[in-house]
């Protein structure tokens, strides 16, 4: 089923995510392309765009949310880097899972095959949320292909997620209907809301609606202190002051502790949906950290 539908329950399934898809990527004001790269675990689609003679900057989005949550980022950053939006594997989106993913290593190993593809012998990495503990788990497995991560609101990794968050997300999966997946979820993790963010939460809601969960994805976990301590590449970590799956300040002092690469930020303004809440923000601190460093 992964071969014809991408992972999707049915044909129509798929249409209809994928339909909803091309509905927020006509958000983006860029051009892009998407190239498919054959990995040992799937079919992996990735955006590129941007400027061709900059430095390559590579993305990993939140959880279900796919790289369609980039679009105004992508704007913003497109004259200063060269872009490349990476649609994760082991989740709904358009890539195209073929075996399980068990392991951390099984996500170094396909990302890396990726990379080998652009030819990046060491490139810096963007993760947001879920993105931001697949962007860390690689730094640490492959420190030498990493040339400096940002991490924002990064699912578990630093600090562990407070029991509203497993709380909604168990409500989802016991009673997945829209308005329990888009009003008690979504639209809780974004609290500067837009009349453009209902188009991505009604992408998410497909998404797990119409997935078939037909391969086992490693959900993220706590890296521990030894581990966040062989990050010697500069690491910059940024969360919203009104982020909802933890308290931002804790999880920003513990990277500011445990990590000693690591500079950190806190954003006077925005929840856990940082691209789409404060893009404009967002893009200026990525281009400080990585243009002023330089």
């Amino acid at each position: 089923m992964a071969e014809s539908y991408k992972g999707f329950k049915s044909k129509e399934g798929f249409e209809q995510y994928y339909t909803t898809y091309k509905e927020v990527m006509n958000l983006w004001k860029i051009s892009y392309e998407e190239k498919i790269v054959q990995t040992s675990f799937g079919d992996v689609s990735v955006k590129v765009c941007g400027n061709k003679s900059k430095e390559p900057l590579v993305f990993f989005h939140a959880f279900g949310f796919s790289s369609a949550e980039w679009y105004e980022c992508a704007t913003k950053l497109s004259a200063d880097f060269e872009l490349y939006f990476i649609d994760v594997l082991g989740e709904f989106n358009l890539s195209n899972t073929k075996e399980h993913l068990n392991e951390r290593e099984d996500y170094a190993t396909w990302i890396t095959e990726v990379f080998d593809e652009f030819h990046f012998t060491k490139v810096t990495i963007t993760g947001h949320s879920n993105g931001g503990w697949h962007a860390m788990n690689y730094a640490i497995l492959k420190p030498e292909r990493v040339k400096s991560l940002i991490i924002l609101s990064p699912a578990a990794s630093i600090k562990r997620m407070n029991l509203s968050f497993y709380f909604r997300l168990l409500l989802t999966n016991l009673i997945p209907n829209k308005s329990i997946i888009i009003n008690h979820f979504c639209r809780w993790l974004t609290v500067n809301k837009k009349p453009e963010h209902e188009k991505l939460h009604q992408l998410y809601f497909y998404g797990q609606k119409h997935v078939t969960w037909e391969y086992v994805m490693t959900p993220p976990k706590m890296f521990k202190d030894e581990e966040l301590s062989t990050l010697t590449m500069p690491v910059y970590v940024a969360a919203g002051r009104q982020e909802v799956i933890y308290n931002p300040l804790k999880m920003l002092d513990k990277a500011d502790k445990k990590i000693k690469s690591s500079s950190t930020h806190l954003f006077d303004k925005g929840g856990h949906m940082l691209p789409v809440e404060i893009p404009d923000e967002l893009a200026d601190y990525i281009k400080s950290v990585l243009l002023d460093h330089t």
